[in-house]
């Protein structure tokens, strides 16, 4: 991260002019230890070593009360993801500096990051406390937590404190933004229309309501809003925004007016050409979308972009090695792995060039270190296709071993082995699966997936209540993670006769994602387990209307037969077999309730 590279030698040369400032006579052993601590720091800050710089800054913390050092630590332990050494910096940063806001700022994160939902509220909700602009300073901090990977945390963590301080339009306005990424498209509507009402003449806010409104198929009222705001505020950018909620909405003929219309007063407008390039996609008019991509190549913003989905119209035009030389020159920005993916996939299958697909995506790791991470778990997964993991793991050991300190490489390698896993465990050798998995453990020891991955093989074992310890010891480290919560309670309830506890968390997990379709699948069994089969059938049916699986509509099936609704039962078991015959779920119904 620049700024901290640019603070934190600062920071040490601070000290250091400090030091020589209090005269000619010897320093002591703590200040001597202190000046060698940042000085190791700042030299393997410089090297990008960022777990040995936080060491460093720690070490220097712990001997002097200059907050600024605790202060560098934290920082670094945020950028790095280093979650202890954060969580001992912040704490020495807040009794050096008792009253700075940002501690706690750093801290909310660091318990997002465990897990632990209620700390990090806690934490923000002190930073909100202090201050009589809650409206901006709930705007930052949502800004500061966006970059957190975990969606459903943040929007969590941000709708609580969006209760505890109501009637902010940016803390609606946020709060809508957030679920909208995280998926949860009815909170995010909701809050768009809080900050609307709160604040009606919030541009910003009304296409935000006009877009979840699209979504959530009230197209009419979407674009009728949109269409009011682009009318009353025709500036340029409205209207852009108007004409690709247009496009969204499936009005393209709408939207090529009003973009050709923005192009009559704006020729070669860059923002116009990309969206009129878009919608000529969209109608599959590949001549008219090659000739604006074309176009957009020469705009240096949108180059990248401009050959990544011209290597997607020569795909689609089957022209393999024309995509692959469009792939190819996409290098940076947001579709620079998928490019490569894709380029390497066009080498792997259209154009039977495997040594060369795994080649492509080396090289290109190499030239890009970005993305060096990405290219090495594609090559893996390549590897992986042709039968070859234990080469797979081999290219991981030698590229850790360069890079011992990089989190995500470390993430990767543990992801591998999951993926190994699964791979013997399709194949049906259970034992070689629990074989590789305790050797990422041995790597890995607290690891949620390699962890997650070694509860559900006990399942495919049969030593289900192995399987349930092992998931409570892991929603003991993650108490917020909804499909922990999930997977235990179905676990509980279905294989373990321990309904009563299962509901318990069931229940955790539905607070968390209401709207997820295994959760309610989950809280709709454990309730006929139970015996209320009306509010079990309410559940499953609601599951099955956003994701209509075969198991969801056994569950169903059941229940109507517990309902007595045989009949019903029967119709939809023909139906569901009709259309899954190969499902297990289905067909012990079928020997146990037809005729």
């Amino acid at each position: 991260m620049a700024i901290s590279r640019i603070i934190l030698p600062a920071a040490v040369a601070s000290w250091l002019a400090g030091c020589a400032s209090i005269g000619t006579s010897q320093p002591s052993a703590d200040r001597v230890d202190v000046d060698s601590y940042l000085v190791l720091a700042s030299v393997a800050q410089e090297r990008g070593e960022g777990e040995e710089a936080t060491a460093h800054y720690l070490s220097a913390a712990r001997l002097t009360d200059d907050p600024r050092f605790a202060e560098a630590a934290t920082e670094l332990a945020h950028e790095y993801g280093l979650i202890q050494q954060g969580f001992e910096a912040a704490g020495l940063w807040r009794e050096r500096a008792p009253n700075n806001p940002r501690v706690s700022q750093y801290l909310g994160i660091f318990h997002m990051r465990t897990g632990d939902r209620t700390a990090a509220v806690e934490e923000f909700a002190q930073i909100l406390d202090q201050t009589n602009n809650t409206g901006p300073a709930l705007a930052f901090l949502m800004e500061f937590m966006s970059s957190e990977p975990n969606t459903q945390m943040t929007t969590a963590v941000v709708r609580e404190l969006v209760s505890e301080f109501p009637g902010t339009p940016e803390g609606h306005y946020g709060l809508a933004r957030l679920a909208l990424r995280s998926g949860n498209y009815l909170l995010a509507l909701e809050n768009a229309e809080r900050a609307v009402e709160i604040e009606p003449e919030w541009i910003e806010a009304q296409l935000l309501l006009a877009r979840m409104l699209v979504i959530a198929g009230r197209t009419d009222e979407g674009v009728e809003l949109a269409a009011s705001v682009a009318e009353e505020r025709p500036e340029l950018e409205v209207r852009l925004q108007y004409a690709e909620l247009l496009l969204s909405a499936g009005r393209q003929e709408m939207a090529r007016e009003l973009l050709d219309e923005i192009l009559d007063e704006n020729p070669g407008l860059p923002e116009a050409v990309r969206a009129l390039a878009f919608l000529t996609l969209t109608l599959e008019d590949l001549e008219a979308s090659r000739g604006h991509f074309n176009e957009l190549r020469g705009q240096p913003q949108y180059r990248e972009e401009a050959f990544f989905y011209l290597g997607r119209i020569d795909e689609a035009e089957s022209q393999p090695l024309q995509a692959f030389r469009s792939y190819s020159r996409v290098t940076s920005g947001s579709n620079a792995v998928e490019a490569q993916l894709r380029a390497a996939n066009l080498l792997f299958t259209e154009l039977n060039d495997q040594p060369g697909a795994i080649q492509h995506l080396r090289e290109f790791g190499i030239a890009n270190s970005d993305y060096v991470t990405e290219m090495l778990v594609a090559e893996s997964g390549l590897l992986l296709q042709l039968d070859q993991p234990a080469k797979a793991m081999q290219r991981f050991e030698e590229t850790i071993e360069a890079n011992p300190d990089d989190p995500v490489l470390r993430e990767a390698h543990a992801q591998l082995f999951v993926s190994i896993a699964q791979g013997e465990i399709g194949s049906g050798e259970l034992d070689a699966a629990e074989d590789t998995l305790r050797s990422g453990l041995a790597l890995y020891r607290e690891n949620r997936s390699l962890r997650y991955a070694m509860a559900l093989l006990y399942q495919e074992q049969g030593r289900n209540r192995r399987s349930a310890s092992a998931l409570e010891d892991l929603i003991r480290d993650f108490p917020a993670d909804a499909s922990l919560l999930n997977a235990l309670g179905y676990l509980l309830t279905d294989r373990l006769d321990r309904h009563q506890q299962a509901l318990g968390f069931l229940e955790d997990a539905l607070a968390l994602e209401p709207e997820n379709p295994a959760i309610i699948d989950s809280m709709g069994w454990v309730l006929f387990n139970l015996g209320d089969f009306d509010a079990a059938l309410a559940h499953l049916e609601r599951a099955f209307e956003l994701y209509p699986d075969p198991e969801v509509a056994a569950h169903i099936i059941d229940t109507q037969w517990a309902l007595e609704n045989r009949e019903v039962a029967l119709d939809m078991l023909r139906e569901q077999l009709a259309e899954h015959p190969d499902s297990t779920h289905l067909q012990e119904l079928d020997q146990r309730l037809m005729p």
